[in-house]
Formats: C-alpha cells, sequence, structure tokens
C-alpha cells in the first residue's frame, strides 16, 4: 500500500482587488449579458419600420401606441445605464448573499423585458400579415387589448428596474471589496486559478517534453537579444508547471545573473507588480530599500530599469490575461544584449503574440498514452505497481476518455478515485455523474473554477455567444458560418460602423478562439476555419451554466419529459418521442433539432407553441412539409429545413417577415412561391434539389434548380443566394443585388451569359461564384466577365468555347479554389490558369479533350489540391521539377487512358495524399511494380476501383453547397 497523500484543498474563493486595472476589468457577470440581448432587442424594436406598421393598424387608438414606445425608450434608458453600472463591477465571487440576491432580480427583470419586447415584435408583426382592410379593421379591433396590456407590462418593468435602483442605495450592496480586504483577496484569486497548485510533485507534469526542451534550448543558446517566450493554451493544460519546472532547474538559473517569477492574473496593480518584482529581484543580491514600498510608479520603473542595465536576467510573467499588461511592464524591461529571457504564460493567443517569431509555444493535450499513465498514478497509487483493476477498467477509460488529455482534470478526478472503493458499480455511479460532481463535489470545483475563469472574463456580447455553443451535441463539430447565422438571429451581434454583422461575428469566433474556449476542429491553409469543437469538460461545465441560467436546455435522454419555459433555448439531441411538447414552449426562442426519430406529428405540435420562436433548425428531420404552425411564428428569423424531403414551401411563409437565413438545400422543393418577395430581411437563401449521386461519374450533373420569384430582386439585404434556375428575367434582376458575397446560379443558357456577367459587375463584394450550363453542349462565353476584383472561390460546369476562352481566368488574381468541368478544351487550360499564385485547390473534371497536359516549372506556387477527372483521351501528363512545390493533395479519377505513373511525380516532394479513383487496373499495378519508384516518397496512396463510390469525389466538383 502506497503512503497516504491528501487531496489538494482549493483555497477559499475571493473577490480581486481594486486599483489600477487592465482594459478587460471589470469583469461581466451573466446580468450584464442579458441586459446586452434586451439593449439589442430595443434598438430593433423601436426601428421606424416597426412602429409605422403598428401605428397605421392602430390609427383609432395613438394614445396606445404612443405609451408602448414611450415605456419601450425609457426602459432603454434604464437598461442602458443598467449595464453601465454592472460593467464597472469587479468579477463576483464572494458570498454577498444581498448581492447575489439583486443580481437575481436583475436578471429576472431582464427576462420579463425580453418576454415583452418580444410579444410586441409579435403583435406587430400579426398585424403586419393582413392584406385586405376588412381584415385590417377586425384584428385592429382584436387586438388592442394586447397592446394595453403590452403598455401596462412595460410600465410595470419600468417600475421594477427604479425600485431596483433604490434597493441597491438603500441597502449599500455593490461588488466592489474595499482596498483594506483587497490584496489578501487577489492572492487568493491568483493560487486558485494557478494549474500548478494542483499538481503535487513535477512527476505529474508529463507529456510535451518536446515543447520543454525547445523553450530550454531558447533560454539557454537563443541569441544575444533580449528575447519574448510565450507558453499559451486553455486553463489547466499545465502552462504554469511546465512554466515552473523550467524556472525551477538549476541548469536554467545559473545561466542568468537574476530572475524572478511574478503571477499577474486578471487583476492587478501596475505598482505592486513593479514591487514585486524590484523584491525578488534585489533579494539576490542586495538589501531591499525601506522606500520600495512606498515608490510610485516613475521611481519604481526608473529603478527596475536601472538594476537591470547590466544584468542577464530572466522574467516568467505567470497567466498574462491582456497585452495591456505588457504594454506597463515593457517598459520596465531593459532590452540589453546580455542574453536576457522574458517567458509569457498565458490563455490567450493575442497575448500569446508578444514573443518573438518562432518563440511561442503551445501545451498539447495529453497523448493516450500519457493520459491513461497519469490518472492511473494518481487513481491507484495505493495498489501495487500503480495499474488499473480489470472490474473497473471501462469506467476507468471513459472516464480518461471525458478528460480529452487536460492534465488538471485528470491529476484531479484521479486523485478523488483513489480513496473511492474499488468496485464496478460505485466506478459507474461516479462517471454517471461527472459533471455534478465537477461543479459540486469541494474536492473537484477547483477545476470548474479554473475552466470557467476564461467564461467568467469574456465581455457580455460573448458570454451569450459561448454559451450557444453548448447547444451542439458532444464531439459535433461547429460549422462556422451556422454559427455565425444563428448569433446574428438570436440578436447577439452588435453593429460596429459598415462592416457587415458577418464580419463581427468572425471577430468574436476569433476571439473564442483566442481565448482558448472554442478550438479549431477543421481548416485549410489558405482560408479562415471551417469548423470549431469545445472540449468535452467545458461543453459540460457550460451546458450546466446554460441550465442554471436559463439561458438554454440540452435535452440528450429521457430524463427530460417536457419542454420547459425555464429554458429559453432547446436542443433536442435525443429522447423527443418520449418527450411532451406541450404548452411549456411559449417562450422558447431556439429549437434546434438532431433527434433524426422524431415524427412529424411531434414537430406539428411543438411548434404550434413556439410563440416567441427566433430560431427553428429541423435538419434531417422526418418531414415532407412545413408545419403550418411555423408559417405564424413572426419573430423567426432563421429557419432550417435542410436535409429533410420538404417539397413545397407553402406560400404563408411570407408572413415570415424577419426571416433573415432560409436554408432548404438538399430538399425537394422545386419552386419558391411569389410571397418569397415579401421576406426583405434575408440575408441567406439557399434552394437546391436533391438528386441520385451515384449517377455523376457519366453523366452531366443534373442537379435540378430552384425557380424563384419574378420580384426577387427586392430582397436586397441578401448576401448569399443559390442555387437558383436560370432565365433571362432572373440574370438581368441580379444586378439588383449590390450586397450579394456569394451566389450560385444553374440552368445558364448561351444567350444568358452576357447579361449575367453585366449583373455581376454590379456585385462588387462578391467572393464566391458558381455557374453551371442548361446542359453539357451549352456555352458559357466568359468574354463578359471581365474582372471581379475580390472573387476567391469559382465553380464553372459547362463548355468553354475559343482558345482564349480560360484566358479571362488570370484577371481573378486573389482566386483560392478553382473547379471547372464538362469545359471539353481542345488546348490544354494550364498555361492560362497557371500563374494565380493565390490558388490552393483546382479542379478539372471532363474539362480538357487533348492527350497530354502540362505542369511547367514554377507554375502554381501554393496550390495543396489538385484533382483531375473524365478527361478520357488523356494520356500523360508532363511534371517539370519546380512545379506545385506545395502541393499535398492529389486526385486522379477515371483517367481511362493513362496506363502509365507520371515520371514527374518524383519531383512533387511535398505529396502526402494520392488518391486514385476507378484508375485503370494497369495504372493501380504500375504504383506497386515498375512505377513505384515515382511514387515511394508519397506518404499515402489510395486505391478506390469501385465505380459506384466515385461520387465521394465527384460531388465535390458538381455540387454548389460549398460556396455557401
Amino acid at each position: 500500500m502506497g503512503k497516504r497523500r491528501d487531496l489538494p484543498t482549493p483555497p477559499p474563493v475571493a473577490r480581486p482587488a481594486t486599483g489600477d486595472q487592465p482594459a478587460d476589468s471589470p469583469i461581466p457577470s451573466m446580468a450584464e449579458a442579458l441586459v446586452f440581448i434586451v439593449l439589442q432587442k430595443i434598438g430593433a424594436a423601436l426601428g421606424r419600420e416597426a412602429l409605422n406598421v403598428v401605428g397605421t393598424q392602430l390609427q383609432k387608438q395613438p394614445p396606445t401606441l404612443v405609451d408602448v414606445e414611450n415605456n419601450m425608450r425609457q426602459l432603454k434608458i434604464e437598461f442602458h445605464v443598467m449595464k453601465a453600472f454592472l460593467t464597472q463591477q469587479q468579477i463576483h465571487f464572494s458570498q454577498d448573499r444581498a448581492y447575489d440576491a439583486w443580481l437575481d432580480e436583475v436578471k429576472n427583470v431582464a427576462h420579463e423585458a425580453e418576454d415583452v419586447i418580444d410579444e410586441y415584435v409579435y403583435l406587430a408583426g400579426q398585424t403586419a400579415k393582413e392584406t385586405s382592410k376588412l381584415k385590417k379593421l377586425f384584428h385592429c379591433s382584436k387586438t388592442t387589448s394586447a397592446w394595453h396590456i403590452i403598455a401596462t407590462q412595460l410600465s410595470q418593468i419600468k417600475s421594477r428596474l427604479q425600485n431596483l435602483t433604490n434597493m441597491k442605495a438603500r441597502y449599500g450592496i455593490s461588488a466592489n471589496d474595499s482596498e483594506d480586504g483587497s490584496t489578501s483577496s487577489h492572492e487568493s484569486l491568483k493560487e486558485l486559478t494557478s494549474d500548478s497548485a494542483y499538481f503535487d510533485t513535477e512527476d505529474d507534469m508529463v507529456g510535451n517534453k518536446e515543447e520543454s526542451e525547445k523553450v530550454m534550448k531558447l533560454l539557454i543558446h537563443g541569441e544575444e537579444t533580449c528575447t519574448v517566450i510565450s507558453i499559451c493554451g486553455m486553463g489547466g493544460l499545465g502552462k504554469t508547471t511546465l512554466a515552473r519546472a523550467i524556472y525551477k532547474k538549476n541548469e536554467i538559473r545559473k545561466n542568468f545573473d537574476c530572475f524572478s517569477w511574478i503571477t499577474i492574473s486578471q487583476n492587478y496593480k501596475v505598482e505592486d507588480l513593479f514591487r514585486r518584482i524590484l523584491k525578488q529581484l534585489l533579494d539576490m543580491n542586495e538589501n531591499i530599500p525601506d522606500q520600495t514600498d512606498i515608490m510610485y510608479r516613475v521611481s519604481l520603473v526608473e529603478r527596475l530599469r536601472n538594476y537591470l542595465q547590466d544584468k542577464k536576467y530572466l522574467i516568467f510573467l505567470d497567466d498574462m490575461w491582456s497585452q495591456d499588461a505588457w504594454i506597463l511592464l515593457d517598459r520596465a524591461f531593459v532590452k540589453n544584449k546580455k542574453g536576457s529571457r522574458i517567458v509569457i504564460t498565458t490563455r490567450n493567443e493575442d497575448v500569446a503574440s508578444i514573443a518573438n517569431n518562432g518563440c511561442s509555444f503551445k501545451p498539447k493535450y495529453l497523448p493516450w498514452g500519457d493520459a491513461w499513465d497519469l490518472f492511473c498514478r494518481k487513481a491507484f497509487h495505493r495498489l501495487d505497481q500503480n495499474g488499473c483493476p480489470q472490474v473497473v477498467m471501462h469506467w476507468a477509460e471513459k472516464i480518461v476518455s471525458k478528460c480529452e488529455g487536460l492534465p488538471l482534470a485528470i491529476v484531479a478526478i484521479g486523485s478523488l478515485l483513489s480513496y473511492k472503493k474499488i468496485d464496478e458499480a460505485e466506478w459507474k455511479l461516479f462517471y454517471g455523474q461527472l459533471n455534478w460532481q465537477l461543479t459540486n463535489n469541494q474536492k473537484l470545483n477547483y477545476v470548474t473554477s479554473i475552466l470557467n475563469l476564461s467564461f467568467d472574463y469574456l465581455p457580455a456580447n460573448l458570454k451569450n455567444c459561448f454559451l450557444y455553443c453548448s447547444m451542439f451535441p458532444e464531439d459535433h463539430e461547429i460549422r462556422r458560418k451556422q454559427i455565425i447565422r444563428l448569433w446574428i438571429a438570436e440578436g447577439f451581434i452588435e453593429e460596429r460602423g459598415d462592416i457587415t454583422l458577418e464580419e463581427v461575428a468572425e471577430d468574436y469566433l476569433k476571439e473564442l478562439v483566442q481565448r482558448s474556449l472554442l478550438q479549431v476542429a477543421w481548416t485549410k491553409e489558405y482560408e479562415r476555419p471551417k469548423s470549431f469543437r469545445m472540449h468535452d469538460l467545458v461543453r459540460d461545465i457550460t451546458v450546466t451554466k446554460c441550465k442554471t441560467e436559463k439561458f438554454s436546455l440540452l435535452a440528450d435522454n429521457t430524463c427530460v419529459t417536457k419542454l420547459s419555459d425555464e429554458a429559453r433555448r432547446v436542443s433536442l439531441v435525443k429522447g423527443g418521442k418520449s418527450m411532451e411538447s406541450g404548452q411549456g414552449a411559449r417562450k422558447i426562442r431556439s429549437f434546434i433539432l438532431f433527434d433524426e426519430e422524431v415524427q412529424f406529428s411531434w414537430i406539428q405540435k411543438a411548434t404550434s407553441n413556439f410563440r416567441l420562436l427566433r430560431v427553428l433548425s429541423l435538419r434531417y428531420a422526418k418531414i415532407v412539409k412545413l408545419p403550418d404552425a411555423v408559417t405564424y411564428l413572426f419573430n423567426l428569423h432563421y429557419l432550417d429545413l435542410r436535409h429533410t424531403e420538404v417539397q413545397e414551401i407553402q406560400q404563408s411563409i411570407g408572413k415570415l417577415r424577419k426571416l433573415q437565413t432560409l436554408d432548404l438545400r438538399e430538399t425537394f422543393v422545386e419552386q419558391l412561391p411569389e410571397e418569397i418577395k415579401f421576406l426583405t430581411k434575408l440575408r441567406f437563401l439557399s434552394v437546391d434539389v436533391d438528386c441520385d449521386p451515384s449517377n455523376l461519374h457519366r453523366h452531366f450533373p443534373r442537379f435540378q434548380a430552384t425557380r424563384i420569384c419574378s420580384e426577387f430582386y427586392l430582397l436586397t439585404d441578401l448576401q448569399v443566394l443559390g442555387d437558383i434556375k436560370a432565365s433571362k428575367h432572373v440574370v438581368t434582376n441580379l444586378s439588383r443585388l449590390t450586397q450579394l458575397r456569394c451566389l450560385g446560379i444553374r440552368d445558364v443558357k448561351q444567350d444568358h451569359m452576357e447579361k449575367l456577367c453585366v449583373s455581376i459587375k454590379s456585385m462588387p463584394n462578391l467572393i464566391r461564384l458558381g455557374i453551371v450550363s442548361h446542359g453539357e453542349d451549352e456555352i458559357l462565353d466568359l468574354q463578359h466577365l471581365g474582372h471581379v476584383p475580390d472573387l476567391e472561390w469559382l465553380h464553372l460546369r459547362g463548355k468553354l468555347h475559343g482558345a482564349g476562352a480560360t484566358s479571362n481566368l488570370q484577371n481573378f488574381s486573389k482566386l483560392r479554389y478553382l473547379s471547372i468541368g464538362w469545359s471539353r478544351l481542345q488546348v490544354d487550360p494550364l498555361p492560362a490558369i497557371s500563374h494565380l499564385s493565390n490558388l490552393a485547390e483546382l479542379y478539372l473534371q471532363k474539362a480538357y479533350d487533348g492527350l497530354l497536359m502540362t505542369f511547367q516549372a514554377g507554375w502554381f506556387p501554393n496550390l495543396r489540391e489538385l484533382g483531375l477527372s473524365d478527361m478520357d483521351q488523356l494520356r500523360s501528363i508532363d511534371i517539370e521539377a519546380g512545379t506545385m512545390p506545395n502541393l499535398s493533395i492529389l486526385v486522379l479519377c477515371a483517367l481511362q487512358n493513362m496506363i502509365s505513373v507520371p515520371v514527374g511525380f518524383k519531383y512533387l516532394t511535398s505529396l502526402q495524399i494520392l488518391r486514385l479513383w476507378d484508375m485503370p487496373k494497369e495504372f493501380m499495378e504500375r504504383t506497386h511494380a515498375e512505377d513505384h519508384v515515382y511514387v515511394k516518397h508519397i506518404h499515402q496512396i489510395r486505391y478506390h476501383a469501385l465505380r459506384v463510390k466515385r461520387w465521394k469525389f465527384t460531388s465535390k466538383i458538381s455540387h454548389l453547397h460549398s460556396i455557401l
């Protein structure tokens, strides 16, 4: 039996100090995040368009409308001041019950205000839908009482806010500490948030050996100039432990004249930082002057600079949260040429960027082997050999998997389990309530505190966005474009000058990644990240927070038996069959369905109760029609029916005047109703008819385009439009959609091209463009296309005619993706596009009818992926040394006359993957035999001989989905 070791006890939680604060402080509460939403919605509701609609219908009742508008404006003022007050408060960790109770009431009032404002918007939408004069008069009298109720409720909320303000003053409620207790509280907070406080010994620091060695090498053998090194990653990853292990090594210290370790944390006093650094440095060599504790900032900086002037110093700045701290400290650190080093640990990539080039490191999550070894050493240290008993092996493995390589969680959970009985039932029970344990068990909740800290310090607007990410299932990749549209629909994105809401949301995503709250799951070297994910433990903790704050409810088991007004948003992952869909859903704002087993009858009943819904996602649902109740959701901003079997969209869709996103991709909707023209708030409209992908390998793709109404040009807010059916009227009137960023159009005929090209020139922001001709013999004449300055993605599918058919493409200098299909050119198309220096992906399918294709030296300098398909006449590819120096993926598909491997493959030294789809048998055999010498350097060669599977490749270059 091993020696008993007490579990690390977390320090008492305290409020941080006041004083000089970095720009990130003070810290917003969830109450401020709620108030942010309310202010956004009031601003939208007070828009002149909405008030005019209501005023028209209430001509005989002007006092009611005046009262409603006045109360709304007064509420806006009250909440604006309330938000300013909340912003000034420091992060609140104490057990001040009066302040906690007051904040709870603020949140309750904010929720009530949101309900009333959304009810106001709903009534406005209900009023706007009436068309005939008789109906308007009837509806006016019918809803007059409802408007009176709205006015009364707004007045009551205004009074409650005023009472809360008075109550705060009456009881002296404030989250800020007095100056007397600030120092000890601040020190406790720093101890709480340091991951090194929870690792017993240096032996707990496993993995990241390579990163440790690189840092040590830079410290000892780096340049003589003063160098800044950063170690960046999410909380609990072991950044501080790694840094402290290095800092303590004698082989490091002996190389420096003096050294100091300072934990900065979120809240700090500048003078205090300088004093602590000075005391550590001076204590090593000389007496500390009596005046140090009373010296002011300028004197402290001068004293520090004088001391460091001739020294080779080593300073570790642990847990830095913002660049503001560095701006202040940088002035004090002398840039001598003695080989001095400054090491920063941080959760924020923006802070990590302070480091010199090549001097920023990211500790990795522990691989399974290291994670399992660390867990066993903690959980079974009292057993011989520290091995895991077979009886609990299954649950131990699931627990380690849940930690996803996060050292802090592995150490904490393993240490706690070391005192539990080695019993399968007990370990199974622990795993089943792991999330609860992290939140409520005092021996584990410090893990939650450390992981939560990054969230606690988020700005109010980002808090809402991050919480929304937890509505996706475990291990689900959160698609960038989808989450951006969801945030906009919910009203989480604030306007910033002249840039679009989508661009603001991009910044939000970037900041969440920089703060180590989201991880990039999939990206391409030349593009922004495509998708993101949350660490499992972070997600679990966030799901609990969402439920506590009534932000959202994740229904992923049969324990949730009904929808409730307790949650404003619901994500139904599984268990829908056993869930009631009754009146409890009235206040739900978002409903996202992931459970594909839910039947249409359930959805029909549920949506009839979603009165105030803003987001409805029924992707993959088993429905063949849009539930009738959906067209009465007048607050709806986002409607996703992708991958359903919906065949028709009702005319009543025109009632949804707030709709911003309508996603009908891969449905069976062949025509949009005329009433679509009333949806003037639409920013994203995408429709295409699904088809049998197995037909793609030989026939011209017949994805059926969707017909759009004649007055589609009224949708002037559209940024994304596809895949619509071309006509003379459509190609002409596209010129009115000047905000378009992405356009996909099908069934284009030769006589459409001139007007289509003119319309495209009127779209100054166009980034992505897809054009598919009416048939394989229909010519796409590009001579009128001209220069589209910012075009990055181009998909052309149709016959290109003449020697200069592709010459226009060389004008698109920003192109990163190019797909040309069924062009059947007689001249090699490569010379015309070879100098597109930004091109990263190139796909050619039935693009060339010649015998030889040549890639010359210097061509395609940044190409990463190349696909060549269905060029039946092509017999050989001539590849010179020095072409495509960065190519990593090459796909050859159905090149029926190519029987030998091109010799030039040996020059593609960066090639990692070669995929061979439906290639001639002799070609396949030669890659193993006489031509193997040309491909032996390629890391992976994948053979796909079955013709029926070719759609996996060909659909990638036939479909326009990626345009959107």
